[in-house]
């Protein structure tokens, strides 16, 4: 992907995680989610827009998945706003978010962000279970 804005989104709320005082995530971390998440599937609609236009159906496919992947995990956040339940942080999924911060770096440089997108949103995903 051309544009590194979704690795930062990613990071943005993966550090917003971390950063959570009593593990409990509030209703305004929630809300917080739900947008950067459909600031993400947009992106990705136009990088898979992009992919389209270009014929590189491989991209294409990756995509497609990433985009399941993305409103999978948005459903998620939504339902769990909808029902405002508290969704703790565990030491587990601490430990996990500070090595997918440390991957965000390395897939900036290494420039496999659509396939550590697809991770990342299942992830977050399984977060909000």
């Amino acid at each position: 992907m051309a544009n590194d804005k979704i690795l930062d989104d990613f990071a943005e709320i993966i550090s917003q995680f971390q950063a959570i005082s009593g593990n409990q995530i509030n209703l305004e971390q929630f809300n917080n989610t739900e947008e950067k998440l459909r600031d993400i599937l947009s992106q990705l609609q136009f990088e898979l827009l992009n992919a389209q236009q270009k014929r590189n159906w491989e991209e294409v496919n990756k995509l497609e998945l990433a985009l399941t992947e993305c409103q999978l995990t948005l459903n998620r956040v939504t339902a769990a706003i909808i029902n405002v339940s508290i969704v703790g942080i565990n030491q587990k999924n601490l430990a996990e978010m500070q090595k997918i911060l440390q991957e965000i770096d390395t897939a900036r440089k290494t420039q496999v962000n659509i396939d550590f997108a697809i991770r990342l949103l299942g992830f977050l995903r399984r977060l909000f279970l």
